[in-house]
Formats: C-alpha cells, structure tokens, sequence
C-alpha cells in the first residue's frame, strides 16, 4: 500500500524516506506543506525498513525504491527524493545508481553513528551481532534527536503507550542495524556517482551523527548545483524540531525550483529563460 496523492496533470512527485524503522510521523508537516503547494508526494512503504515489518537485506530496500521510481517515472516526468536519517542515506544510494532524478534532498544524512548522545558502547553491539548474538535491540533514549524541551517530553510520554513517535521507533533491532551499516558502507564507495540536484540540511549540534556525514557527501559528490544549510537550534530530526519551519521552506523553494528548471528544459520556447537561469545561478 502507498500514500499517495496523486493528480496526474500535476508535473512533479517528490518521494519522501522516513528514518531506519520509522514511519511518516518524523517527516511532520513537510508532506502536508508540499501538497499545498501543488507539488504531489509519496511516502513508500518499504519492507523490512520501515516500523512494523522484521529487518530485510539493505539491498531489498534499495531494489524495492528503485522499482517505486521506475513506477512514477511512467507518470511524472520529475521524481524528487527526499529523505530524513537513514532515509536519507537510502535515498542517496539509489540516486548515485540513477541519472533520471530531478533533485535529492537530504536531512540528517547518516554516513557513520557518530554523534555526541551516541553511547560509548555502539561499536560493541556490531561485535556482539558478528558473534551471532542477534536477538537484542537499541533502545531509544533522551534526547531522542529533538532539541525542543517540549516535545521531547511529549515524545517521552508517548513511548510509555506506543511503539512508534515522531522519532522513529522505540527501539530499532540488530538486524536493522547491521544492514544500515551495509547501507552506509556502500554510500561512501559510491558519493562519486552523485550528480543530481543536491540539497542538504544538517544540524551542526545532531546528537546522532556529527557534521561529518554531511560534509563527506558534500565533498565527494559530483553535483554541479548544491545548498547546504546549517542549522544551529535543532537536533537529528529537523522536520520536528526547533527550525522545522527553515527546513519546510528550503525544501519547498529547492523542489519548486527544480520543477520550474525541469519545465523549462521540457518546454524551453514557453518559459522565461531568464527566470530559470537566474533559478539555476542561485543555487550553484
């Protein structure tokens, strides 16, 4: 099952990735905001990654993205990537094995678990999951990737009666993770590849990975039109958290100009060329 709101005169679809074991929660308002702005979305559900189904191989949650694409490309002629933690990493992979999309956005891209909440004993759990012990999980703790003293605490209320929150879920199993390192591992061989459209939104105080990750994809990727935005008042989930709204415009400005490029270059002797080049200068 996809939820999707599709209009199929529309031009572009933007498919947004939720964190490793979460769901459509953690992309709060984004989605909504997007759609009422005329741009459709798609939150897919992928097997064995999102909350509510065991671990699969990383690989089948990059085969099955690949196969939504190739799905939607029949009816739009951009498709937008989007994603949030994991999500974003996925999205990344995926776009670094296409020429076909239009932009990629990235939130909290996650390349090593590296930041200042990360507990001293993470590199053990991957020891003890090479052993064979496999049954154990990592459970979510404070901060819980929000700065926002508030809603962290409704967040921590909310773990007592659900599995799942605006954070992903509460706990994320062995199996998740191990393919999650696979997946990081192959990003990193393959940042070389990335050419599309590339906005990247990070968290200079993320408490799950540090400005590495970002600046890693930053410095490798091939993407000749690039914005970087720094944060400095959020966490890891920053479509949540204290500079939610920056993060929903600066998507929402970086998709409809994408869409406003795309057309131009669908149609050119119907757009204002100047417009569109200026679209293009601002964001190289």
């Amino acid at each position: 099952m996809l939820e999707q709101v599709i209009n199929q005169s529309k031009h572009d679809l933007t498919i947004l990735i939720p964190g490793l074991n979460g769901s459509g929660l953690e992309l709060g308002q984004l989605p909504r905001f997007l759609e009422a702005a005329g741009h459709d979305v798609l939150i897919p559900d992928i097997p064995g990654y999102l909350f509510g189904s065991s671990a699969s191989k990383f690989n089948s949650w990059v085969q099955e993205l690949h196969q939504i694409i190739d799905a939607q490309k029949e009816i739009y002629s951009a498709v937008n990537l989007a994603g949030i933690s994991m999500g974003a990493t996925l999205a990344t992979l995926v776009a670094t094995q296409r020429t076909d999309i239009s932009s990629l956005v990235l939130m909290s891209p996650v390349l090593k678990y590296d930041g200042w909440s990360v507990p001293f004993y993470r590199p053990i759990l991957d020891f003890f999951y090479f052993l064979g012990l496999r049954s154990w999980e990592y459970s979510e703790r404070e901060p819980f990737g929000v700065k926002n003293i508030d809603l962290r605490r409704r967040i921590s209320e909310k773990f007592k009666t659900s599995k799942v929150s605006e954070v992903g879920a509460a706990s994320i199993s062995a199996r998740h993770l191990h393919e999650a390192k696979g997946l990081m591992t192959s990003v990193k061989n393959s940042l070389h590849n990335l050419t599309c459209r590339l906005l990247l939104i990070q968290s200079v105080e993320d408490d799950t990975c540090s400005v590495w990750s970002a600046n890693e994809i930053l410095e490798r990727c091939k993407s000749e039109v690039r914005r970087v935005i720094w944060l400095g008042n959020s966490y890891h989930i920053v479509t949540i958290d204290n500079e939610r709204e920056i993060v929903l415009n600066e998507v929402l400005n970086f998709i409809a100009q994408t869409s406003a490029v795309e057309k131009h270059a669908m149609n050119p002797t119907t757009s204002d060329n100047r417009k569109v080049l200026k679209l293009r200068a601002g964001y190289e």
